[in-house]
Formats: structure tokens, sequence, C-alpha cells
């Protein structure tokens, strides 16, 4: 089933509200005026550059008042952060006079003057909370069912066939929203959520080619575009990229060990529910078609041994594990493009790309094909 919720990530809605006050910028640069709990501390303002975090500027709170100026060449995602703030505040950028305003520990971030952002918001605070109303009742049945014992296939099926419909209404929703917004960057950033972090590049590239040649060249649109060509590489057909990592006992694995055999590349990580949730079905088609030459190649994306091996033996997955415990900087999650676990490729045995991200009845149906 498809997942809608990243495990790892969730970006907390800002208020939009109207700030007076705010200073004017000027010839294309910006200033960031706002108010922060805090008291000659400092503040820092950074964003993602390629597989890097860069902190692009700092500043003192002085009276809980802070400023920035500077330029930008592109729209894109950037995060206040500082010792006060439990979570940093995240906002699209763009030269323009823009207030950040989060005076106390209890007040919701406010956040205004940013066009871009402003579009991104205004979704999340209208037509999404129709999808996440529809997704927090399938999840509120799927806990239920799986607390009472009653997760059969009957139920399953169900529940699939609901998520699955909750995904069209996804794509329809956010298609509309982008054809009314298509050369706002926070267009970009919709799409980006939405079919990156949760990987949908077919419809990822359909919405890329509505937005605006202004939104597509944003640093947001930059990276849609980076990771659609990432996701390339592991097209069906084409052949996977290579892996080399430790075992749970050091010893260097490589995926070219698995040639000549069907093998599910499958990323996923102790602290990933929907992963352990999903790992029950994994075991069961890994014990139904393991003798007639199915393997698996477990990639994980934890950061401490002791809980990977506890999962491991706690939802009994026999298979070969791999992982060089760097999480999300994990060398094969950066190859194949990985954006959200539970993550799964699915190899014929010459190594090239069957199937990808086969969960469920999927995953089932895909091998009684290839195995009958």
């Amino acid at each position: 089933m498809n997942i809608l919720f990243k495990t790892v990530f969730t970006l907390v809605p800002a208020t939009l509200m109207c700030c007076g006050g705010p200073l004017f910028a000027q010839n294309g640069k910006y200033v960031i005026t706002g108010k922060l709990p805090a008291a000659n501390e400092k503040v820092y303002l950074g964003h993602e550059a390629g597989d890097k975090y860069v902190i692009t500027d700092s500043t003192k709170v002085i009276n809980g008042s802070f400023m920035f100026r500077g330029a930008v060449k592109q729209p894109g995602f950037y995060k206040l952060e500082s010792k006060h703030l439990k979570n940093p505040i995240v906002f699209i950028l763009e030269n323009a006079a823009i207030n950040v305003s989060k005076p106390d520990s209890v007040s919701p971030v406010v956040i205004s003057g940013s066009p871009a952002h402003d579009v991104y918001m205004n979704f999340y605070n209208g037509p999404w909370k129709t999808i996440t109303a529809k997704a927090g009742g399938i999840y509120g049945r799927l806990d239920q069912a799986e607390k009472a014992g009653k997760m059969d296939t009957a139920t399953r099926a169900g529940l699939d066939r609901e998520f699955r419909a909750l995904d069209t209404l996804n794509i329809a929703t956010v298609k509309q929203y982008v054809s009314r917004n298509p050369s706002s960057a926070g267009s970009a950033g919709i799409i980006y959520d939405r079919f990156i972090s949760y990987p949908n590049f077919p419809v990822a590239e359909e919405l890329y080619g509505m937005l605006t040649k202004e939104a597509r060249q944003s640093d947001i649109g930059e990276q849609i575009s980076t990771a659609i060509k990432t996701n390339a590489k592991t097209a069906k057909g084409k052949v996977a990229p290579a892996i080399a990592m430790p075992d749970k006992d050091g010893k260097i694995v490589k995926l070219s060990d698995f040639r000549g055999k069907y093998v599910l590349v499958d990323f996923w990580a102790s602290w990933c529910g929907p992963c352990r949730r999903e790992n029950p079905n994994v075991v069961a088609a890994y014990k139904k078609y393991h003798d007639k030459g199915f393997e698996i190649l477990g990639v994980s994306l934890d950061s401490k041994k002791d809980a990977w091996l506890k999962a491991i033996a706690a939802d009994g997955l026999t298979w070969t594990h791999v992982s060089d415990l760097q999480a999300w900087s994990n060398a094969a999650v950066k190859e194949y493009g990985v954006k959200a676990v539970p993550a799964s490729f699915l190899l014929d045995p010459e190594g090239k790309v069957v199937g990808k991200d086969l969960r469920g009845e999927e995953l089932n149906k895909t091998l009684a094909g290839i195995f009958k």
C-alpha cells in the first residue's frame, strides 16, 4: 500500500497570517525579519545543497528580534534553527520582505511575505486537509485490525483498495491545484512532497511538465528534475546500481552475488512503522518462493546496530541483511534515489529491474506470475 506520510520527517504547516511592518526588500534581495523565543542566542539560516546541509548565514536574536539580509538565485526551501526552537522553521525563501515569527514556545509559527510560500501553505491549509481526514480513517481501521489480530487476506485487500482510492484522490487534488498555480515554486514544493518524497515518478513527471519555466528553474524544481533523472537509473529493464555493503558480521556483500536469481532489494529500518507492518508479508513471500529461486537483500537505514539486529530477530527476517549504519546517508539510498521507506526493487536473474515498490498483494501476485 502507498504510505502518504513519511516516517522520518514531518513538515509542520505554518499558520498564514498578514503581519504588519516588515522591511522592504530591494534590488532582488531578501530581508527576513521576525521574533523568536531567544535572548542573545544565535539563529541559523540553512538549506539542502545536493547531499549536504549548508548553513547560509547566522545572526543573533536581540530582544526577541532578528534580521537576515541576502539574495538567492532561485526560490527554495530554507530552515531557521536555534537552540530555543524544538523544530526547525521550514519555509520557501525568495527575494522578498519575509516575516517569520514565533515569539514564544506555545505560539504557532506565522510566516508572511513570500508569495511562493503562500501558494505552498494554502494547499496544506486547504485541499490537503480532505486527504489527511480520509487517510486518518483508513490508518485507524488498519491499526484496529492489527491490534485485534484480524489482518487476514480479505481485510488487507480491502484496506489496499481504500489506499489506492486515496492515491487517486491525492493525484487529482494536487493536479488541480498545480494547474491553477503553474508558475509558483510553491507548486513545485507540493509536487516534491507528494510524488518525490512518496515516490510516484510517472505522476511527478506529468505534474513537473505542467510547471512554467520559472517554476521548473526554482531550486525545488531542479530538485524534482534531479530526482527524476536518478529514478531513471532504476527504470524497468535497467540493470540496477551496484551495492557493496557490510552484513551483520562485517562481511562485504555484493548485489552481484545474487545474479542468477530473482532478488528483492528491500530498503527498510527498525524505526520505520510501515516497514515493520509490511515485514510479515515479505516473510511469507520469502518462505513461499525462496526454494524456487527468490532471494531478498535487506538494506537497512538504521544508524544503531543493536536496534537493527533486534528488529531482524523480532520480525523473523531470515534473509541477507546489509547496512553501513549511515541512516539516510546510506550509499545505496543515494544511488537508488530512495526518498521514503519501505522501498523495494525486484530484479531478474540478470540484475535488471522488473518491479518497484511491490507490497502486499501486489508483491504476491508478481511473484506468483514469475514462479508459476
